[in-house]
């Protein structure tokens, strides 16, 4: 009895004791800021022991825990309530960055056996590591909380700090650029403190907890920039800390503070861009946006610009662009001011089909007359053609063609179907073996005029007169008459408002002649077919005699 006593006596004691204590504990961390905490929702199953040695960096931190929530019985914990642990009480564990996609040439140099390493996605960097990209390449990084960056070309990227709070969503994310440009997209954070994200260059630090924004570096001015997308970004530099809100930027030199954050230039309009494109290398052109000095434009196969297919600057908004493979892209383009700082991105959706690329239109010639009959088109012969898509309309945009052939299996095509002298416009489409079209060529011109129809010359004793047809109102004709077929000895050239020519008779012989037209509007046809003609002797000419010579078509 006096055992069970005494044995009663110490647990009543150990009790008293242990309640002192927690009340102790509880007004020590009753002012731990709630921002510093976790909230842990307790299973079934749980107590304070198993929760400390899952969380926590040692286990004897359960009776704070238990002191801090005011827990009474630490082996049974009530399924359902909510247990407060401060951040910094949590495991540390290493955590890892997944490469989600590569552009060009990267490489990684592994701190872990100080060998460098191609980068190809799937491969899982660590604390320590350097991430270096070169020309027209790129790389972006998953972090173990969701966050991600893309690292553009020419950067540097050393993975500073790479932690986990056991296991917690609670994750620590601190790279270093040291040149470059690297465009992040920060998880929001919802539970508290304990996430950092944080990317330092040589000149600035940036902290944030949720949000889009870019930083880079400039070894060669020693100047660090930053643009703010979305969120607040906490920048420090020469010992001064600016909160720069969104759509804003701001510019950092080593050892200075960060200039006032200035607002970044609106995004560009974009919405004349066509939806489909069927040239390459593309071309873009849009209205400029006024104080933008300069523009950048980025293609990704998709909207979360994971991995840029293209990625240049341009001083105007005319910008050209890549060539590309067939496919679905998305166009972002952005204005930079004179400060360097790039404003809010505008996204162009678009459709590249280019290939089979069309032939090279070559007869006739764009804008050029024609009067023979037939007609006559003539294009160059595609490589890898199987067969070739040929189009002839009245206008330009072919909405009602005058003739399609959808399986023309040559390079040239003969047009007996009679046509009313006018404009009208061709292309021609590829077809590959696959049986997969390639676009049309761009629509080319060209005139369909009437050939003047020669009437027999009246040869005169003293005078040579040509007819031909009937003029029409506002026309004009070029006449040339020359000894050689090439027109290089030419014996009369004239301009004339009518249909004939009329000229002192030349020495008997062979002539060529041939006749073009101008229309009212200026516009110069080629010249009809040549024509032969032979004059006689004059000491066979019977003098008061007209005669109708014959006149021979050469070409």
């Amino acid at each position: 009895m006096h055992t069970i006593l005494q044995t009663a006596t110490r647990l009543g004691s150990a009790r008293r004791s242990m309640h002192a204590l927690l009340l102790f504990l509880t007004l020590l961390f009753a002012n731990t800021a709630q921002a510093q905490e976790w909230h842990y929702t307790v299973r079934p199953g749980d107590n304070l022991w198993d929760v400390s040695t899952r969380y926590l960096s040692a286990v004897d931190y359960w009776p704070k825990l238990q002191a801090l929530n005011g827990v009474t019985n630490p082996e049974h914990l009530p399924p359902g309530t909510k247990l407060r642990i401060p951040v910094a009480w949590l495991k540390r564990l290493p955590a890892k960055a997944l490469v989600l996609a590569v552009q060009g040439q990267v490489q990684a140099l592994i701190a872990s056996t100080n060998k460098r390493v191609a980068v190809d996605p799937g491969l899982f960097l660590h604390q320590g590591d350097i991430l270096g990209t070169g020309p027209d390449s790129n790389v972006t990084l998953k972090f173990a909380d969701g966050s991600r960056v893309l690292l553009q070309a020419d950067s540097e990227l050393r993975l500073a700090i790479l932690n986990a709070r056991g296991q917690t969503p609670f994750v620590e994310t601190r790279s270093r650029l040291e040149k470059g440009r690297a465009d992040s997209e920060v998880t929001p954070r919802t539970t508290g403190a304990g996430n950092r994200y944080e990317i330092w260059t040589p000149a600035a630090h940036s902290a944030v907890r949720g949000t889009r924004y870019r930083i880079s570096m400039d070894p060669a001015t020693a100047t660090s920039r930053l643009e703010v997308l979305e969120g607040r970004v906490e920048l420090q530099g020469g010992r001064k800390t600016r909160s720069i809100p969104k759509g804003f930027g701001t510019l950092t030199e080593t050892g200075k503070p960060p200039l006032v954050p200035v607002a970044l230039l609106p995004p560009p309009p974009l919405g004349e861009l066509p939806p489909l494109v069927s040239r390459v290398p593309i071309r873009w052109s849009f209205p400029a946006v006024p104080e933008a000095a300069a523009y950048r434009a980025q293609v990704a196969p998709n909207e979360r610009f994971d991995l840029l297919v293209f990625d240049a600057v341009s001083s105007t908004s005319s910008m050209r662009g890549p060539d590309l493979p067939d496919g679905n892209y998305v166009l972002r383009i952005r204005s930079i001011d004179t400060r360097g700082l790039e404003g809010s991105d505008a996204e162009h959706r678009f459709r590249l089909h280019a290939r089979p690329e069309p032939p090279l239109l070559v007869r006739p010639p764009h804008q050029g007359g024609v009067v023979e009959k037939p007609l006559l088109f003539e294009w160059s012969e595609a490589q890898g053609a199987a067969s070739y898509l040929f189009q002839l309309a009245d206008d330009e945009r072919f909405l009602t063609p005058l003739l399609k052939q959808d399986d023309h299996r040559q390079s040239r095509l003969t047009v007996e179907q009679p046509l009313e002298p006018g404009q009208y416009f061709w292309r021609v489409a590829v077809r590959d073996p696959t049986g997969r079209e390639g676009p049309f060529s761009d629509p080319q011109a060209f005139r369909l005029q009437a050939a003047a129809q020669m009437q027999p010359p009246e040869l005169a004793a003293d005078r040579l007169t040509f007819r031909w047809g009937t003029a029409a109102p506002g026309l004009q004709y070029d006449f040339q008459l020359a000894r050689d077929v090439d027109f290089t000895i030419l014996e009369l050239e004239s301009r004339v408002s009518e249909a004939q020519v009329s000229l002192p008779r030349p020495d008997s012989g062979v002539y060529y002649l041939r006749v073009r037209t101008i229309e009212a509007d200026g516009y110069v046809g080629p010249y009809g077919p040549v024509q032969r003609i032979e004059l006689p002797s004059r000491n066979y000419w019977p003098a008061a005699l007209v005669l109708l010579l014959a006149l021979v078509l050469i070409f």
